[in-house]
């Protein structure tokens, strides 16, 4: 099998004999650049793909690499983004208000996207990108959301929040606005993956929780939220499109929403925060199969904090609590930054290769 095949049906969550590795959302340039042997800062797109290939990645669900946002920081330049919201005109509950009541319906959403470019532009960068990576690097890519974390982005947290509570119609009316544009998306999604024979597989998410859990209560999140989304991604459910959600903070009070979506796998797992790696892998579908696992070592403890045989020791974890047959992608629980040691990101790409293939018997 090459490494693309490995990928799809580790994803298809068949018993395969070697391991599946994303890229681990790696944004250090300077272990980039020790990789490939040049400065990865010359041509970071072409410098990230021979880093995905040298590193034994075989699965890529986002075209994510470092560029000039993060050149920028790493050579200590200081950047201040406090205030764009206000700089925006969003400086209480009442502008968010005003400014949901200027969207447009569903029927004006409707004429103005065009859901055939979409398919086609959407099958075309994935295919542009899997020619960049080679056969051995399957890549997916994202798909259309009820936008949650775009809301407190663009209005500020406290404007967004008390949005929510002070407005729940116009709130509605937000993630329905959303979801209308995402569910045409996702439409679009379907008809690239289907005429192009591309992998039936997406990933994204929305960052929705922090360490104490959702930033909106479970309830809320529940009346106002979670219909939309449910419906924006019905296009993709109902085609049997697998979708793998990506989990940020303490997610188990919204786990069974997550799951009532349709999804088929979850990736990411703060157990800092308490969503246990024995719990995740322990998750079934309603129709009894295994929700697939990526994960699990942790960007915030053992890989900036831990030594390389700590992350030896995550690695054999991740593998062993998973099992066989189940969709074990292993992977970073999210972004691997800077101040990440060499040697640990070392450690979890040649373990997981080599563990991997010694676990899985290939």
């Amino acid at each position: 099998m090459d490494g693309r095949e490995v990928a799809l049906a580790t994803l298809h969550r068949e018993d395969v004999p070697l391991p599946c590795l994303t890229n681990c959302w790696v944004t250090h340039s300077a272990y980039i650049s020790r990789v490939i042997g040049r400065d990865y800062w010359r041509d970071p797109e072409a410098g990230f793909c021979e880093f995905v290939r040298r590193v034994g990645a075989n699965l890529v669900p986002q075209w994510y690499f470092p560029r000039e946002q993060q050149r920028r920081l790493e050579v200590g330049e200081i950047m201040h983004e406090t205030g764009r919201h206000e700089a925006a005109g969003f400086r209480s509950p009442e502008d968010v208000l005003d400014w949901i009541e200027q969207l447009p319906d569903d029927e004006a959403i409707e004429r103005d996207f065009d859901v055939e470019q979409a398919a086609e532009d959407y099958a075309q960068r994935i295919i542009e990108h899997s020619n960049l990576l080679g056969p051995d690097v399957l890549v997916i890519d994202h798909f259309g959301q009820a936008d949650f974390m775009g809301g407190y982005t663009r209005f500020g947290y406290e404007n967004y929040l008390a949005a929510a509570g002070l407005y729940p119609d116009a709130m509605r009316r937000y993630y329905h606005h959303s979801a209308a544009v995402a569910r045409l998306t996702n439409r679009a999604i379907v008809e690239a993956i289907e005429r192009h024979g591309l992998a039936p597989f997406v990933y994204s998410g929305q960052d929705i929780c922090g360490s104490g859990g959702p930033l909106m209560s479970p309830g809320m999140l529940r009346e106002l939220y979670f219909p939309a989304l449910k419906w924006a991604m019905e296009p993709l459910i109902e085609a049997g499109i697998g979708v793998i959600w990506h989990c940020d903070g303490d997610i188990r009070t919204i786990l069974p929403d997550l799951l009532d979506l349709g999804i088929i796998g979850l990736q990411g797992f703060e157990e800092e925060h308490g969503p246990r790696w024995e719990d995740m892998c322990a998750l079934t579908a309603p129709d009894g199969r295994p929700i697939g696992v990526w994960g699990c070592v942790s960007v915030t403890s053992t890989l900036p904090h831990g030594t390389p045989e700590d992350v030896r020791r995550a690695v054999e974890r991740s593998f062993t609590v998973a099992g066989r047959g189940r969709g074990h992608v292993l992977s970073s629980t999210s972004s691997i930054l800077p101040e990440t040691p060499m040697a640990n990101i070392d450690a979890l790409f040649d373990h997981g290769e080599q563990f991997g293939r010694r676990f899985l018997g290939g």
